[in-house]
């Protein structure tokens, strides 16, 4: 039976790790959105770091950048305001394709060269590096136990990985 390919459940903080092209489904909160481009840069504090390594660095919160342009029409308001909770599927881009999403921040979202240095991608709305995800649908998150979707997921990717072991 052919179809699409099921989405792989992952962290923000899995993202850059998983295949480009990786079909996708994760929960971030609206960190921005940046109007002209068409993107927002979604954050989720997981794994959190504990109270030893907190005073040894400063840690950033794992975030990716999502190119919202597919999703306009059926995207709400609240769904891009920050500190909004959303599903996202999509999927991983890097390299030239994520530099490509990037550069449409200074043509008003015309496409634009995909040939920028890191340097010109050290904006927070490349962040990070040259990985992003490009959205085929954003849903409200809704009322999340944000503990207990994370350990579910946790569980999940344990199991997923046990089985490909074993």
């Amino acid at each position: 039976m052919n179809g699409p390919l099921p989405s792989t459940r992952a962290f923000i903080s899995d993202i850059p790790s998983l295949p480009t092209d990786s079909k996708i489904r994760f929960l971030g909160c609206v960190k921005t959105y940046h109007i002209p481009s068409g993107r927002l840069i979604l954050e989720h504090n997981y794994p959190r770091a504990t109270k030893k390594s907190q005073s040894q660095q400063k840690r950033e919160i794992p975030s990716v950048a999502v190119d919202v342009n597919a999703v306009l029409e059926t995207v709400t308001w609240e769904q891009l305001c920050v500190g909004a909770w959303v599903t996202v599927l999509g999927y991983v881009r890097r390299g030239s394709s994520a530099a490509g999403a990037a550069s449409t921040a200074g043509d008003g979202g015309k496409g634009g060269s995909t040939s920028m240095s890191t340097s010109a991608l050290a904006s927070p709305l490349s962040e990070p590096d040259l990985v992003s995800v490009d959205a085929v649908v954003i849903l409200p998150a809704g009322a999340v136990d944000l503990g207990e979707y994370e350990r579910i997921l946790y569980d999940a990717q344990e199991v997923e990985r046990m089985r490909r072991i074993g």
